[in-house]
């Protein structure tokens, strides 16, 4: 229901999509497609590096088709990411992860997530330094400004993390976050009043943080965790190729080095923005970005639009029948048994 909200309220755009594929040269289009499936198989090389880390083995085609139901939750119910992790989590159950180490499987992915993109951050700077763009685009420096602040930020947090025992942030967290649970939720069911104790919750959360990101355990699995941290860059890579592509697609041939600055800080913009999926701030961002590198505005927004189609749009059917298919057979794996029996 929430995916035909969504192409409801977003019809004119879907329409105009579909405009633009029928301009588009279709050999380039298909080469789109060709490239963001394999984006998809490199999602689930990293899924499955990543669950090593925890000692769990799951193959790749268990995970291939789960890559596209993920995809597909985040953009149905936006949610910044936590409607699809919050699936993965629980489908993991039937391997035997926990919860809890759950949490800390996406915390890992998160993490490898945040190393690739800081990589290709610092090679899109080194690009438009020495290209000149800086120069032509001083406002461009503001990119790197934000950057540096958050790298900073969760470079200092991974060594916090590093202490062994709880530090006086750490507990004035869970007990800021438990006392905003007592006042503000209190289960309705317990005719007493009785609070939900959700401090356990909120501290199971830190230590996971804590646990994942210690230095001796990523050494521990070093190989798996690099191979993550890898497919990663794999992926940002495809999707740079798919804008590539997408110039040709629409006529308007952009170089690699600007698909590779633009696509990276597009990409950046729409993970410090506070909008579920980038919504806006990605379309906006990139199309602003690309006119500044000389493109005309019309083919611009060709570009921009293609790239959402093709990263947003087209996976959501796919991932819509995936989810049901899984849905069908965990439903054939545990049927229903009644409490009465």
């Amino acid at each position: 229901m929430a995916a035909l909200v969504l192409i409801y309220l977003k019809f004119s755009e879907v329409r105009l999509i579909r405009d633009l594929f029928l301009r588009s040269n279709l050999f380039w289009l298909i080469g789109v497609i060709v490239t963001q499936v394999i984006s998809y198989y490199f999602v689930a090389l990293n899924y499955r590096d990543v669950l090593r880390v925890k000692d769990l083995e799951v193959g790749i085609r268990e995970l291939f088709p789960v890559t596209f139901v993920i995809q597909f939750l985040n953009q149905a119910l936006p949610s910044a990411g936590f409607s699809g992790q919050a699936f993965f989590i629980h489908y993991l159950k039937k391997f035997g992860l926990t919860v809890a180490e759950g949490i800390g499987r996406a915390l890992l992915e998160l993490a490898t997530l945040y190393m690739a993109f800081g990589v290709f951050f610092i090679a899109s700077a080194i690009m438009m330094l020495r290209n000149g763009i800086l120069g032509q685009h001083p406002e461009a420096r503001f990119f790197i400004y934000a950057f540096v602040f958050f790298a900073v930020i969760a470079i200092s947090l991974f060594f916090i993390l590093q202490k062994r025992k709880r530090g006086k942030i750490a507990r004035w967290m869970i007990n800021k976050m438990h006392g905003y649970f007592e006042n503000h939720h209190k289960n309705k069911n317990d005719k007493n009043g009785n609070a939900t104790n959700h401090a356990g919750y909120v501290a199971m959360i830190i230590d996971q943080f804590k646990k994942t990101f210690n230095i001796g355990e990523l050494r521990k699995r070093g190989r798996h965790f690099w191979l993550a941290f890898f497919w990663q860059n794999m992926i940002l890579l495809a999707s740079i190729f798919t804008l590539y592509f997408l110039s040709f697609a629409v006529d308007s041939k952009i170089s690699f080095s600007v698909a590779f600055i633009t696509f990276t800080l597009t990409k950046f913009l729409s993970m410090i923005a506070f909008v579920p999926g980038g919504l806006g701030v990605f379309e906006g961002g990139m199309t602003l970005i690309l006119i500044s590198f000389g493109v005309p505005a019309q083919p611009a927004f060709a570009m921009t639009l293609l790239l959402r189609a093709f990263t947003f749009w087209l996976p959501m059917p796919v991932g819509w029948i995936l989810y049901k298919w899984i849905l069908h057979r965990q439903e054939l794996e545990h049927p229903y048994e009644d409490p009465s029996t």
